[in-house]
């Protein structure tokens, strides 16, 4: 047993400073080391710029036909208010700026959401900001982020897990201006918002309970309200686009409790800490060895929640048990998607590229970094470099696919609308993906 007297003992029971406890811009700090990131896995995207799937097809062409008219229409099922006006202010500009200047716009946007982590009103969940920052880069490099990142298609998952940043900071903060508009342009956009309205209820509640005066809790009721109405309106939209749900919810519930399991597991358990690799290999273990693994790391993640005072406790617990809910809502309205590789036991590695294993892992991530950071800040650090370095085998995003020549795509659409009378299926990506363009009409007699 090592002596308490000795300068070895001190040594190792002295915190360990990183240096860059306080800064002076910690969201301003982690905005650019997001983007920066973002932007070097992107870089192949950047130089072939071109539109995936829905970029195309549904908000580009809806913005050249119907200009900003197109705002409110839905699509598969609900509003898509903030990619419908980036794409109608980007059709604004010549056309051959439209592919990079999305790309740079939504990228910028996704660092933005990630980088909220950063900010000072989270100081109360992690003190140290440094951890906070590498926590926003390490959002980055999440699996699941190959397809989400840099399009219009996939921007209602990140709005989404800036609904659950915003729910997370520090209830002495009324919510903002800014946080208002984070919150308006999720409720806009991402349906799966309201699925967070229970936990800023639990907001207003818990700084009620602090004495806080009734009007001083009104942004909370606010912010609930606003995700439950617009949350009604896309229901409507839902049952009158006639798109079938699945049947997950006739499961047995044996099959159902399995692949609920599967999937909390490797989201908020394992994946967090092992990262690809780990993770296939803890599901390639004998049953004794996975019941350990996945108790053992159990364990840990509830020493270090048992340390973070009631209040943040509380207020974390309720938002990763929402942003959980996300799964089975996703299996209800979306057919067929249970089944999914991406969901319950993971085996193949070709699913980390989906943007369905994105879902609830922000969270976990964010459960395990405030845990760990209540052993040590250096712990916590240390967590998020691992998920950097363990995703470095997938570090570059490739160009969206065969469709690399932007030029000659807007040159096309370019000479179709300028034509009378003209259509055209421009191809973009993925493959069997196109822009329907349709020319002027033709002059009257």
């Amino acid at each position: 047993m090592a002596d308490p007297s000795s300068r070895w003992w001190h040594l190792l029971r002295r915190p360990i400073d990183l240096g860059w406890e306080r800064s002076r811009a910690p969201y301003a700090t982690a905005l650019l080391a997001c983007f920066a990131v973002l932007m070097l896995r992107s870089h192949a995207r950047l130089t072939q710029a071109h539109l995936w799937a829905e970029d195309g097809t549904v908000f580009l062409a809806d913005a050249l036909a119907h200009g900003i008219g197109a705002t409110f229409m839905p699509y598969a099922g609900y509003l898509h208010v903030v990619p419908r006006l980036l794409a109608w202010g980007l059709s604004r500009l010549p056309i051959e700026a439209f592919a990079l200047g999305l790309a740079l716009l939504t990228l910028g946007i996704d660092a933005a959401v990630f980088a909220l982590i950063a900010r000072v009103r989270y100081r109360w969940l992690v003190p140290h900001d440094g951890v906070r920052i590498l926590a926003a880069v390490a959002l980055c490099f999440l699996p699941g982020t190959w397809e989400v990142m840099g399009n219009l298609a996939n921007l209602h998952s990140v709005l989404f897990y800036g609904v659950m940043l915003v729910a997370l900071q520090d209830l002495e903060r009324p919510l903002g201006v800014a946080d208002g508009g984070v919150l308006l342009a999720a409720a806009s956009s991402a349906g799966e918002g309201v699925l967070l309205a229970p936990v800023f209820l639990l907001r207003g509640v818990l700084r009620w309970r602090d004495g806080q005066p009734l009007r001083a809790v009104l942004g909370e009721g606010a912010a609930a309200a606003a995700l439950t109405v617009l949350a009604g309106v896309n229901m409507v939209l839902f049952r009158q686009s006639g798109m079938a749900a699945s049947d997950f919810a006739a499961w047995p519930l044996p099959r159902m409790a399995e692949h609920l399991w599967h999937t909390f597991n490797v989201r908020y358990v394992l994946h967090p800490v092992l990262g690809d690799g780990g993770t296939l290999s803890y599901f390639r273990r004998p049953l004794g060895v996975r019941v350990a693994v996945a108790g053992g790391l159990l364990a840990v993640l509830v020493m270090g929640l048992r340390r973070v005072p009631a209040r943040q406790r509380a207020l974390l617990v309720a938002a990763c048990a929402c942003v959980f809910l996300l799964i089975p809502l996703t299996w209800y309205v979306r057919s067929g998607s249970a089944d999914y590789p991406t969901f319950g036991a993971f085996r193949d590695p070709g699913v980390v590229e989906d943007r369905y294993m994105l879902f609830a892992l922000p969270a976990g991530l964010v459960l395990w970094v405030v845990a760990v950071a209540r052993f040590r800040a250096v712990f916590a650090a240390g967590l998020c470099v691992c998920v950097v370095v363990l995703a470095l085998p997938r570090w570059a995003f490739e160009p969206w696919g065969s469709e690399g020549d932007w030029a000659r795509t807007a040159r096309l659409i370019r000479e179709t609308r300028e034509t009378p009378g003209a259509e055209a299926a421009v191809p973009i990506n993925p493959t069997g993906w196109w822009i329907r363009v349709r020319g002027a009409s033709h002059p009257a007699p």
